[in-house]
């Protein structure tokens, strides 16, 4: 596959509330080395939510002319070096080339917390990184742009999109590591909001995960949650009873609507 050429080898990108805020994150960035070969992007929302984070995201995705897209807050200030951070990628490349997202804060499972960042303060360093985690902080991400990974469509807010874009990541084969990349991030987040945007999250994701019978032109399957119930309920027993069950709702839409895509079947000659 012929590798894509890009204009940059960074496209550091940021969702706007305060234009002072973000010319001082992009000056530190900048004294690092993100200049000559890096563009910065914006979403300007100084004025009013004109974007949430999700379509802002979309646009970075769907614009930035980098190999990498970096995601950053406006509160974010630059510590480690443009060379440090591609030696990082350089490394994580050569570790994984199915890594499609990384980041500097993440979490890998029950108590599992990945830490290489400086929260107003206080610096969290994890040993052994990069490590490959199942979902990261949104206060800086960095995307490989040739794997063209994007962002659901479905969900909208300003929190959970970094955990969104690892789910995506994995669903299409791909894998999220955190990075030991420095920044200093000047707030915590905002925690109480934070909880209001928590349950819609759980119920959009509890609805793309859900299990299904699935039928395609020449076969037909049950996909669940686990290797488990999937070996469980495609035996012949359990997916006739699964059958059983699609067939009982497939006769009620057909009492309440009629069958909306009748087929013909003819062949060729006959036409």
């Amino acid at each position: 596959m012929e590798q894509q050429k890009y204009l940059f080898t960074f496209s550091i990108c940021t969702l706007i509330t305060q234009w002072d805020e973000y010319e001082l994150m992009k000056s530190t960035f900048q004294e690092k080395g993100f200049a000559d070969d890096s563009e910065f992007l914006n979403v300007d929302n100084s004025k009013g939510n004109v974007a949430d984070a999700y379509h802002a995201i979309r646009y970075f995705l769907n614009h930035a002319k980098g190999k990498y897209i970096v995601i950053v807050h406006q509160d974010v200030r630059c510590i480690d070096t443009k060379e440090t951070l591609m030696s990082c990628l350089n490394h994580l490349n050569k570790l994984d080339d199915k890594w499609a997202i990384c980041g500097n804060a993440g979490a890998k499972g029950y108590h599992q917390d990945i830490m290489y960042i400086n929260t107003s303060g206080r610096i969290d360093i994890s040993e052994n990184l990069p490590c490959k985690v199942s979902s990261l902080d949104e206060n800086l991400l960095i995307i490989k742009a040739e794997k063209r990974l994007t962002i659901s469509d479905d969900i909208s807010g300003f929190h959970f999109y970094g955990t969104d874009l690892c789910f995506i990541a994995d669903f299409l084969g791909y894998s999220s590591y955190v990075i030991p990349f420095m920044v200093k991030h000047l707030s915590s987040g905002n925690l109480k909001d934070l909880e209001l945007h928590r349950k819609p999250f759980i119920k959009k994701y509890g609805r793309k995960l859900r299990a299904r019978y699935i039928q395609t032109p020449c076969t037909k399957f049950y996909a669940g949650g686990s290797e488990l119930s999937n070996s469980i309920c495609n035996k012949p027993f359990f997916f006739f009873l699964i059958k059983f069950w699609e067939r009982l709702k497939y006769n009620s839409t057909l009492m309440t609507k009629g069958n909306l895509h009748r087929k013909k079947v003819s062949k060729e000659n006959d036409l």
